[in-house]
């Protein structure tokens, strides 16, 4: 009940409040740098998945929505079961593994500390 009632005032407050707390030290500005946010009263999320009866770009070999919206930001990666466009665990975790791996294939900035 208390995620139904909850404003999204409250949950953007809190979000950005957390954000900071975060990652304001490294420079974010949740004001500056967040443009949006998605709240899912859901208890768990849906993935949509593409269906060749109406999204003729998935027979056709693309391009996917999918691909274009995972694509980094400078330093953020974009990692759910969303950007596989799959709604399984498996695809979660396979996102995941490639935004880490987009990650860690950026420079460091100068005096950044050398990854292990």
């Amino acid at each position: 009940m208390e995620l139904f009632t909850t404003t999204f005032d409250t949950f953007e407050r809190n979000v950005r409040d957390q954000l900071a707390r975060m990652l304001g030290a490294s420079g974010l500005d949740s004001r500056r740098d967040v443009l949006a946010l998605t709240v899912n009263r859901w208890p768990h999320g849906y993935a949509y998945q593409y269906n060749s009866l109406w999204d003729p770009f998935w027979l056709a070999g693309g391009p996917l929505p999918c691909v274009a919206a995972r694509q980094p930001h400078g330093r953020i990666a974009i990692a759910n079961a969303d950007a596989a466009a799959y709604a399984y665990t498996d695809a979660a975790i396979d996102q995941a593994h490639r935004a880490v791996g987009e990650l860690v294939a950026l420079p460091r900035a100068p005096g950044q500390n050398p990854r292990p």
